[in-house]
């Protein structure tokens, strides 16, 4: 009888204690995870300012590409939405004015390289 009892206790005790070690755990793990987040975002060198200028960037090559092919530049500059009234005023003052064969012949024309840049962040 006494070693149900001992045993009753200890299923008791770690019934209350689970959820305190399941709790620390998933905050450790948050931690863990917004410091490294962090890390990355001072280790790659930009500022906010700078990463928030490689985001649009990043969002104009989206739009780009999803443009049909082949297509006129008013064509192209029409197609992209989404992005700041200047970035759209500069692509479309930039562009040439000719039909484009592909994203990466878009690209080439700005002056951009045909791969795209590392993401600011994911």
């Amino acid at each position: 009888m006494r070693k149900w009892h001992q045993g009753g206790m200890f299923v008791l005790a770690l019934g209350l204690a689970a959820p305190s070690f399941v709790a620390s755990r998933t905050a450790m793990a948050k931690t863990t995870t917004a410091s490294s987040d962090d890390s990355a975002s001072s280790s790659n060198g930009l500022s906010k300012e700078e990463q928030e200028r490689l985001k649009e960037h990043n969002k104009l090559r989206a739009e780009i590409k999803k443009v049909k092919y082949p297509a006129a530049k008013a064509s192209i500059v029409s197609h992209v939405k989404g992005i700041k009234a200047d970035d759209k005023k500069w692509f479309d003052q930039t562009l040439p004015d000719k039909t484009y064969t592909s994203a990466d012949d878009v690209y080439s024309a700005l002056g951009w390289d045909t791969t795209p840049p590392a993401a600011a962040n994911k």
